[in-house]
């Protein structure tokens, strides 16, 4: 993973942002450092437009609880999360 990546992510995690943008990224694989640890729990938006991803990873609801929202342009709906988790799961942005 890019050093400016693991940055931003390390950021957020000691920081507890509610919101995380990683829009623009050329990300090809969802970064499983998000996924790490419970440095995330307070995560309730992600912000991943304009990537490359193709799949989400099935334990995103556990792993990230309090996620109500997460934009991503995924090539083809591999996963969906349950209502519980999202409110909004944009796939076409």
């Amino acid at each position: 993973m890019a050093s400016e990546l693991c940055k931003t992510i390390s950021v957020a995690r000691l920081e507890k942002h509610k919101n995380l943008f990683l829009n623009y990224r050329n990300l090809q694989h969802f970064p499983l450092e998000l996924l790490k640890d419970e440095g995330l729990q307070y995560l309730e938006r992600l912000y991943m437009k304009r990537n490359s991803l193709t799949t989400l990873p099935e334990n995103i609801a556990q792993k990230l609880p309090n996620l109500v929202e997460l934009r991503a342009a995924v090539s083809f709906v591999a996963y969906c999360c349950s209502t519980q988790c999202l409110q909004t799961f944009d796939l076409l942005s």
